[in-house]
């Protein structure tokens, strides 16, 4: 019965823990991220939306650069879910992406919509795995392309408080007009780091 009681006190205090550790998380409204890749590099920033009235929302905005000199400049605008789903996070929204191509006069510029989902598998030391899903149809896309799509999932973990590194795999392509097939911008696995303020 003592052992039970022992158990059942050390499984409440981890689950003190890992709320105060979302908590303090959730306090960290801003990060910056760098991943590479063999072909390409890309930045990242993320804050909060509150200044523009969405709470628990986040803003995004992103430079990506290829080993071809293809540049995609990319914002967003992430309204979360309003499930609750503990540990599982769920955010979607529109995402808006400017793309000078490495030919001349091939230039897109989409509005995507999609979805962000990252799973803290291990808050203390900051294990998850996250993911994300952007779309735009012809309908959406103007200029070179006929539509774009996103994919992306990784595996972060913590290693400093507010220092993370991840690693995972990208699928980035546009589909050109006029049966010229497509332009994949990366297909490959990536590394980063990324730093919360």
């Amino acid at each position: 019965m003592f052992i039970y009681r022992i158990l059942t006190l050390i499984g409440l205090a981890h689950i003190c823990m890992a709320t105060a550790l979302a908590q303090e998380s959730a306090k960290m409204g801003s990060s910056a991220e760098l991943a590479l890749s063999d072909d390409t590099i890309q930045l990242r920033y993320a804050t909060q939306s509150d200044p523009l009235g969405v709470d628990g929302g986040r803003l995004t905005g992103a430079f990506f650069l290829s080993e071809e000199r293809d540049i995609v400049l990319s914002a967003g605008l992430l309204f979360p879910s309003t499930l609750e789903l503990g540990r599982l996070s769920i955010v979607f929204g529109p995402q808006l992406y400017a793309a000078l191509l490495e030919e001349e006069n091939n230039d897109v510029m989409s509005i995507s919509v999609g979805t962000e989902v990252r799973l803290v598998l291990h808050p203390r030391t900051g294990l998850a795995v996250a993911g994300h899903a952007y779309y735009a149809p012809d309908i959406l896309t103007f200029g070179a392309a006929d539509n774009l799509t996103d994919l992306g999932a990784r595996l972060e973990i913590g290693i400093a408080p507010r220092l993370i590194a991840f690693g995972g795999m990208r699928w980035f392509e546009f589909d050109l007009v006029e049966g010229a097939g497509e332009r994949t911008l990366q297909e490959e696995l990536f590394v980063g780091f990324g730093y919360r303020f």
